[in-house]
């Protein structure tokens, strides 16, 4: 999983680096998050766009939000799938503008382990070698994006 500032760094959770005195690698690791996470932003605003469901908080345990959720994913797929009108340039819908994922204040301590130190230097590796990176986030990161 992917999170902000606002929570701690896990095995499982990983964050950015704190922005100051960052490397090279570092920052191109910080991008590889925020970009995946802009991603994230808008699949599910496109979701929330379509399922209306999603856009306020749905007051069920886990399990049944989980299997909505899952439903909306497969039956948006579906759709794109079955029909070229399903999602085009020309969509007369209102578009809903609040679909960013909320910013969440700081969660606990936001002590970290060395293991999900460890964690997250495998992925700032892995991005920056020749088998992980993208062509475009040299470039992407020498411009300010990161």
């Amino acid at each position: 999983m992917i999170a902000d500032d606002a929570f701690a760094l896990m095995e499982n959770l990983m964050k950015p680096y704190p922005q100051r005195h960052l490397s090279h690698e570092q920052r191109i690791y910080n991008y590889r998050l925020s970009r995946a996470r802009r991603m994230v932003e808008s699949g599910f605003g496109i979701l929330v766009n379509r399922w209306r469901i999603l856009l306020n908080p749905i007051h069920l345990n886990a399990e049944k939000v989980e299997t909505i959720t899952l439903a909306c994913v497969v039956f948006h797929n579906f759709l794109c799938s079955q029909t070229s009108t399903y999602i085009n340039g020309n969509n007369s819908e209102p578009e809903i503008t609040q679909t960013q994922l909320q910013h969440i204040s700081h969660q606990g301590s936001n002590q970290s382990t060395s293991s999900a130190k460890s964690t997250r230097d495998n992925f700032k590796d892995y991005f920056n070698s020749n088998i992980g990176l993208v062509p475009w986030q040299t470039d992407a990161v020498a411009r300010g994006n990161m």
